[in-house]
């Protein structure tokens, strides 16, 4: 059972609380984790992004926060020491709190060096999408062991961009927030920090659909279509329902990638088909709108050198500002990214993110295989 206390950090396993710290491996470290998305729909022109990461081991603490508008992505990231208070979940001027476990977390940026501020309050829509545990064996040896789960919400409050105010009110920004905990490895795609991980044949997809009655998150790791490495997937109500999730044991994918665009593998629609355990069907019908957050502003994949956990020093801040349309910029920014994406069921129209990529040699959508995985 997820319960409110594993919103906070503190955990020494991918268990829950009564185990002794695990030691990091040459291939993983152990890594608590929050992850915040949210976009201003229906346009899903406007995204949000945010995330802390605490490297127990390492006695680091990063994070990032930032957003996409009018096509350009501004980046706050930062990284500090934290063996003295390793459980203050503040970097440089980024400060994460969980007002409520499972309720409501209140993600704040302060005044700093660059021109972006908000003051964004996530609250609950429904219950948590538990994704269990993810466990990775690799010649007999642990490789992961990470716990996940998502939950699904709005954001309201604000955000200043230099002279421009964004007020956020009622519901007009659909979201989601994860947590997770583990041991965790993490692919490197920084080609300007050598050895890039080379991916076997494969697909993985992240996806996060919400709606005003229901929300659908799946975690989707294949080797060719119907091959399943993992699966965690589910459907989750609001918990005034007292409805209990339902589990989703099959998933089917027609993806429409943008086979323009020469940087990345980006959906522009298609269609999914969910198979629930109780034997019913539900069909998705995707729509990508405008928004994109890439996600190497939290250091997914590694950029410039700058890994996850990395020990910068005492305090190591760093600003950027992305313009989408630049070409160098997109080379470097590559395929890991909260796609905003209109999903629609045939009865009710929802919002929510696909992360996402696949590998050479994956047999199906060998028109976009040559663009970076992620």
């Amino acid at each position: 059972m997820i319960l409110p206390q594993d919103d906070l950090l503190g955990h020494q396993t991918p268990a829950r609380y009564d185990e002794p710290a695990i030691a990091d491996t040459p291939h993983a470290m152990f890594t608590e984790r929050f992850w915040y998305m949210g976009a201003l729909v229906p346009r899903g022109d406007f995204v949000f992004g945010a995330g802390l990461g605490y490297y127990v081991n390492r006695k680091i603490m990063d994070g990032y926060v930032g957003i996409t508008a009018d096509g350009v992505q501004h980046v706050y990231r930062a990284s500090r020491h934290c063996a003295s208070d390793p459980l203050n979940t503040q970097v440089g001027a980024l400060r994460i709190t969980v007002l409520e476990g499972l309720g409501s977390h209140r993600i704040e940026l302060g005044p700093n060096e660059s021109a972006l501020t908000l003051d964004l309050t996530f609250r609950a829509a429904m219950t948590p999408n538990d994704e269990g545990r993810d466990r990775l064996l690799r010649g007999g040896n642990l490789v992961a062991d990470v716990s996940r789960y998502v939950q699904f919400g709005h954001y309201t409050g604000w955000v200043q961009l230099g002279d421009r105010r964004f007020d956020i009110e009622g519901t007009q920004c659909w979201g989601a927030r994860d947590r997770s905990w583990g041991l965790r490895t993490e692919a490197r795609a920084d080609p300007s920090a050598p050895p890039v991980t080379q991916f076997k044949p494969m697909l993985f997809t992240w996806v996060c659909a919400q709606f005003d009655t229901h929300g659908i998150h799946f975690f989707l790791k294949e080797n060719a279509p119907g091959d399943v490495r993992f699966l965690a997937a589910n459907e989750t109500y609001p918990p005034a329902s007292g409805r209990a999730p339902r589990e989703i044991v099959q998933v089917e994918h027609d993806f429409e990638f943008d086979e323009q665009d020469p940087y990345s593998q980006h959906v522009k629609g298609g269609e999914l088909r969910l198979r629930y355990a109780d034997g019913s069907l539900r069909t998705l019908r995707m729509r990508a709108l405008p928004g994109r957050f890439y996600l190497k502003a939290g250091m997914y994949g590694g950029i410039d050198g700058w890994f996850q956990g990395d020990d910068k020093g005492p305090l190591h801040v760093r600003i950027d500002s992305w313009n989408h349309s630049d070409p160098e910029t997109r080379r470097k920014l590559r395929t890991m990214a909260e796609q905003v994406i209109e999903f629609t069921d045939g009865k009710q129209t929802g919002y929510g993110t696909i992360q996402g990529g696949l590998s050479e040699g994956f047999p199906k959508y060998a028109a976009i295989q040559h663009l970076p995985t992620m």
